[in-house]
């Protein structure tokens, strides 16, 4: 298989559809107008590996800052709103299929950077007073969101691409662009528009967003989490907290601790999300 559309009908028609009719069902109440809370909550409760996930990330400290316990789905969706519970069971059902799949090292680093910039991405967006910072945490966890799926359903064509990139680490969108006819963002990006899951993160993948945007934020969480995987004192990491340093326009050693301890929050909520083989990749 060659070129974007290729796999693109692949992964949706073929692969995907491995989560259910559950997810497809929330995923087309798209409108809090025109879809009662009962609706979603029903969709939800049919699965109850999704509903007791969901409930352990809406009382996280990522998302209930009240501390008032949520027991129900209804709940949750009072508490956190229609959008943002859509988005959250949707992510948890990506990410069970996900695990699903052939769960290669390469998967396992995916899910590990996504976890860690999603947690960076949700500070960063409450550190500028974001109305909606759930929503930016939402982004960027499913901001390689083509990559994962990619990882996952691509077989031999995928053993291939692990190889080159291998052989060649400096430049991966040269060698995806060589192998496959087109780069992983794009893969991103086509199935963000199909499956509708982030409007936040079709904008950040369209890239014509202002300096210190929420869409930025996305952006710098997710090189923060990559950068970071050698450890936190090198000069690699150290350069991406200046870069959310300035973003924040904090000096970088008042926000040093914070960042590491994100990075601790960051295996907590894989371990929410049932992905707890990746917490070894975040750095601690």
């Amino acid at each position: 298989m060659r070129g974007l559309n290729a796999w693109l009908g692949r992964i949706r028609d073929q692969e995907l559809p491995i989560f259910g009719k559950t997810a497809e069902q929330i995923r087309d109440l798209t409108d809090s107008e025109k879809s009662a809370v009962s609706e979603l909550a029903e969709a939800i409760l049919r699965d109850q590996g999704m509903t007791a996930k969901l409930l352990r990330i809406a009382n996280s400290v990522i998302f209930n800052t009240s501390g008032t316990q949520v027991t129900t789905v209804s709940r949750a969706i009072v508490m956190l709103g229609f959008d943002m519970v859509r988005q959250i069971a949707l992510s948890v059902a990506f990410i069970d299929a996900f695990l699903r799949g052939r769960v290669r090292e390469r998967v396992q680093r995916e899910m590990a950077r996504a976890f860690h910039a999603a947690v960076q991405a949700r500070w960063m967006a409450a550190k500028r007073h974001d109305a909606q910072p759930e929503e930016v945490f939402i982004a960027a966890l499913l901001y390689r969101f083509g990559d994962l799926a990619f990882w996952c359903f691509a077989g031999q064509a995928g053993d291939e691409l692990d190889e080159a990139l291998l052989r060649n680490p400096q430049y991966p969108g040269d060698v995806e662009q060589s192998i496959l006819g087109f780069r992983l963002p794009q893969l991103t990006a086509a199935l963000t528009r199909d499956w509708r899951v982030s409007p936040l993160l079709q904008s950040v993948l369209k890239g014509s967003y202002t300096k210190r945007s929420r869409e930025q934020s996305v952006v710098l969480a997710f090189r923060l989490a990559e950068g970071s995987e050698g450890g936190w004192h090198t000069d690699r990491a150290r350069a991406r907290l200046k870069d959310v340093a300035d973003y924040l326009q904090l000096p970088p050693g008042e926000i040093a601790d914070t960042v590491t301890m994100n990075a601790v929050e960051a295996a907590a909520v894989a371990e929410y999300y049932g992905a707890g083989d990746a917490v070894r990749f975040i750095p601690q």
